[in-house]
């Protein structure tokens, strides 16, 4: 099987806790599983969509709950740990070698606390907002919000080179190849909804240069605070990136 496809189920095995049987993979694949981020969001965005249908006797707001609470146990939490971390860090220390540290502290602390809590609640709260149109904002926050992690990947420098135990040093090594692929699974996904007519063309552009802001004033201030992202900045702007999406959506 040529390497790029064993890259797929890699990076389902990476970003989420669905069970595939193998745990194992060459890391000229691990190299390679952030060409596939952006599918895998769009299929778990359409598993959630499954469960967003599958309950549509429920209230808005119970199954607003459900799907999120559905996303967060299918990827373990993966990306919102990563926000968790870097609220901690980034609001509780006052220089690089502290970043650093704190980030690699397992316990959460008030910073962390506090992102967790307004960011799950605005998430539940936009898709309560967005009503029928919650499956067009459920599948394209999941899909697109990770191609931005890939693109800042490709474009900013690893903090953590040095760190042989880090956990993400294996696909840090994202570059302009990745980077490409990434764009054109994000051109991709939200030309077929303009093209479905879910989402407007107007819409489309807003969405795109909300993102291009987000992932600037984030990307930037991570390279003045440590000078680079590491593997918990890139979760937290796929969740910065998710509730960008969701709001977009729903003011337009």
């Amino acid at each position: 099987m040529p390497i790029w496809l064993v890259a797929l189920p890699a990076s389902i095995t990476f970003l989420t806790r669905i069970p595939l049987g193998r745990t194992v993979y060459p890391d000229s694949a691990w190299r390679l599983i952030t060409i596939w981020f952006p599918l895998v969001g769009l299929l778990l965005g359409f598993v959630l969509v499954f469960f967003w249908v599958l309950i549509e006797d429920l209230s808005l707001w119970s199954r607003a709950i459900i799907v999120v609470a559905i996303g967060i146990l299918l990827t373990g939490g993966f990306h919102e740990d990563g926000l968790a971390d870097s609220a901690d860090a980034l609001g509780g220390a006052y220089n690089r070698t502290d970043v650093l540290k704190i980030l690699k502290d397992s316990r959460i602390g008030t910073f962390g606390s506090l992102a967790l809590i307004c960011v799950v609640l605005l998430k539940i709260s936009l898709i309560v907002d967005l009503a029928d149109h919650a499956p067009v904002g459920i599948i394209l926050s999941h899909s697109l919000s990770r191609c931005i992690p890939v693109i800042q990947l490709g474009i900013q420098p690893y903090a953590r080179r040095d760190l042989m135990e880090s956990k993400s040093r294996d696909i840090a090594h994202s570059g302009i190849f990745q980077v490409i692929v990434s764009l054109l699974w994000y051109l991709i996904i939200l030309s077929f909804g303009v093209f479905l007519g879910k989402v407007g063309l107007f819409e489309a552009v807003i969405i795109t240069l909300a993102l291009i802001i987000t992932a600037s004033i984030f990307g930037v201030y991570i390279q003045r605070r440590v000078g680079g992202h590491t593997g918990d900045f890139l979760g937290a702007i796929q969740q910065l990136s998710e509730v960008t999406i969701l709001t977009i959506i729903c003011l337009f």
